[in-house]
């Protein structure tokens, strides 16, 4: 075991010191994933895919005309993002080159992250437990918010933590373009807010966090403001959040994402929906939601340890896309054997080798991933905790946690936390495996 684990330092130790090279080769793979991968979008890849392509032939940005009888607006930044990659070449390779961009953006803000919180040596240990956080490399062949939403987020918060008037308003662009993304960019704004009223009581002479809201609502009025004179309408953020909680909140309700809620005869359905605007739809089901959870607040609660395992029981979140398309993912193949009792029924259409390699991948991942989270809370301390980067990036984990325990439970609502959390565990992993070694 003692030459073991000290093989495993000496790995590391290796990989910490060539830590550009290990980037290089890093961004080296994705080009390949990209390239000799297939790449077919399904689910939500699939419709930020045709909501750009729509509004590509509409001549106009995302929100276009036609989408005002839609069930709702979702990420109109992260679809006009994709309509200006897409009018430039129109090809999923161009979505592809996308989030290489901001896989890497996003590894680049981790390291200054790290840097900015810890030191050097934490810095260079996040960047190796990054790549090793393969999810990351599966987002190259989907179309989904995440990376471009944590490059935001990440970025929001390295400039908040640089402390200037100038850095304050960028981090507030960033916070705003954060919540064009995703709803749940709101809890940066509500995590500054809070600072900022600390700070302003502690000195009343500190007055420049505020200068976040500038920038936020710089930003919000401006794109709003765009999609106002295209569209009609003031929209610079989703407006699926009714659809969620009520998926969440109903009789149908399982902690998972299903859509029973919507069938004929349940409380989600509406009658000629087709001809009710998104805002109309959006007004029915808030209030459907809210009134399951005035007639049922002890099951609604209930149902939060559910969505807490549907969250982190598993870590699948774009590893199978690497394989087949996520055809099969973990879930499946384990679901498979409980049900027929065999292996000769999972994975079909693989080679006995693909197999392997799948079950194998898997299996190291899952061993990674369990280990990462078992390092977090070996890693919280009170020194830990008096870093105000730490108390942001716990309470952006805590309260974007609570957020999705409204809604319902998804193993991709996890992968933000995760990112976070490697920058948190970098400090001790580096005691543990380097500590004496790396100069």
């Amino acid at each position: 075991m003692n030459l073991l684990t000290t093989s495993i330092r000496k790995v590391l130790l290796f990989l910490v010191e060539h830590m550009k090279v290990v980037v290089g080769f890093y961004i080296i793979i994705q080009l390949l994933i990209l390239v000799t991968i297939p790449i077919s979008y399904t689910s939500d890849s699939l419709n930020y895919y045709k909501l750009a392509q729509q509004s590509i032939a509409a001549q106009s940005f995302y929100p276009a005309p036609q989408h005002l009888y839609e069930d709702y607006i979702i990420a109109p930044l992260f679809v006009n993002i994709l309509v200006s990659v897409l009018s430039i070449y129109n090809s999923v390779l161009s979505i592809g080159i996308l989030n290489i961009c901001a896989n890497v953006f996003q590894l680049f803000f981790v390291y200054k992250l790290a840097e900015k919180m810890f030191n050097i040596n934490a810095a260079k240990t996040v960047v190796i437990l990054y790549v090793f956080y393969l999810n990351s490399l599966g987002f190259i062949v989907m179309n989904l918010t995440e990376l471009v939403f944590n490059c935001f987020v990440l970025g929001s918060i390295f400039f908040f933590l640089k402390g200037t008037k100038k850095s304050y308003i960028l981090a507030g662009l960033l916070a705003g373009a954060a919540i064009g993304v995703r709803p749940i960019g709101w809890v940066l704004l509500i995590i500054y807010l809070m600072i900022g009223i600390r700070k302003a009581f502690k000195s009343q002479k500190d007055k420049k966090p505020f200068l976040i809201l500038t920038g936020t609502a710089f930003f919000i009025i401006l794109f709003g403001g765009s999609t106002y004179l295209s569209f009609g309408n003031f929209i610079f953020t989703s407006t699926n959040g009714p659809v969620n909680i009520l998926i969440g909140a109903s009789d149908q309700a399982t902690g998972a994402f299903n859509a029973y809620v919507f069938n004929k005869g349940n409380s989600g359905y509406i009658n000629n929906s087709e001809q009710k605007t998104f805002y109309e739809k959006e007004e029915i089901w808030k209030k459907q939601a809210l009134d399951w959870i005035l007639l049922h607040p002890i099951k609604w609660i209930s149902l939060f340890p559910k969505k807490i395992v549907h969250i982190f029981a598993w870590d699948d979140i774009t590893i199978s896309h690497l394989f087949d398309s996520g055809r099969w993912n973990l879930y499946r193949v384990l679901k498979e054997m409980y049900v027929s009792k065999s292996v000769r029924n999972i994975l079909l259409g693989f080679s006995v080798y693909e197999k392997v390699l799948f079950i194998l991948v898997q299996v190291i991942h899952h061993l990674y991933y369990y280990f990462v989270i078992w390092m977090f809370f070996k890693s919280l301390s009170k020194k830990l905790l008096a870093k105000e980067g730490v108390i942001v990036s716990i309470a952006f984990i805590l309260i974007g946690l609570f957020m999705n325990l409204i809604t319902f439970g998804d193993a991709r609502f996890k992968y933000p936390y995760i990112i976070f959390i490697l920058v948190l565990i970098s400090p001790k992993i580096y005691e543990i495996m380097f500590k004496n070694n790396l100069t």
